[in-house]
């Protein structure tokens, strides 16, 4: 089964105004989507808030994807909250969770095992790493780097290819794309439209992205859609998806 996953930063403008995402997840699934993606810099951080998602998400069959806005590398070392988003990953119902990269230089030569020992401990979940808009984390060096360390120590994460941020990052999608297609499960899909500081973040039809082309370079089953837009621009970007499949 193919996932559609929403991210809540769809609704941007009601997020800034302080609603819940416990109420934003019933418009995921009524716009058509199988997944929710709940982002951690919207939450409360009360366990309450999380539960209310659960109950939520399992009211309309709705499945959850965690984004943590928090690199896994941290100065060289595993990120030490990471215990905690993924006890949130857990009581959020979720068996995903995706963080940032981080710099991978001067990484320390234990994090490999200590990052293995923190996944084997939690079960079975997905984990991802996503190419932010930050050079010092997402540079295509730096991200092709880390996937090297990945297999060479037999790391069980994959790769969140964010099909936009490139462009903040000195690249561009189809260069990335080559070097990073074999290790991606699940694409972040956006468009670019604007240069320089004037870059921003569209809806698939809207920006400069061939959107189809690159899909067509990667073999996943996971298309997430993170831009804020009006519902049926959404929508309307869900259904050409869909179509490809």
């Amino acid at each position: 089964m193919n996932h559609y996953i929403l991210n809540t930063i769809a609704f941007k403008d009601q997020l800034d105004e302080g609603v819940s995402q416990a109420d934003l997840v019933s418009k995921a699934k009524n716009s058509g989507f199988n997944f929710v993606e709940i982002r951690n810099e919207f939450l409360d951080g009360s366990t309450a808030e999380l539960e209310k998602i659960k109950q939520a998400a399992d009211s309309v069959a709705i499945g959850v994807y965690y984004s943590v806005n928090d690199p896994l590398i941290k100065k060289g070392q595993v990120n030490p909250d990471i215990d905690r988003y993924i006890s949130e990953m857990k009581a959020l119902g979720s068996s995903h969770l995706k963080m940032n990269v981080g710099n991978v230089d001067n990484i320390s030569s234990t994090f490999a095992d200590d990052l293995k020992a923190k996944i084997s401990a939690n079960g079975e979940f997905e984990f991802n790493v996503e190419n932010n808009q930050t050079l010092e984390e997402s540079e295509l060096e730096n991200i092709v780097a880390f996937f090297k360390l990945v297999d060479k120590s037999k790391l069980p994460i994959g790769f969140c290819f964010d099909t936009a941020n490139w462009y903040w990052t000195e690249s561009e999608p189809n260069t990335a794309a080559e070097q990073l297609a074999s290790v991606t499960k699940y694409l972040h899909l956006k468009n670019k439209s604007g240069t320089g500081n004037s870059k921003s973040a569209t809806s698939l039809d809207k920006g400069e992205i061939d959107i189809k082309s690159l899909i067509s370079k990667f073999n996943v089953n996971e298309y997430g859609f993170e831009y804020a837009a009006p519902s049926a621009e959404i929508e309307h970007d869900l259904n050409e998806i869909m179509a490809l499949n």
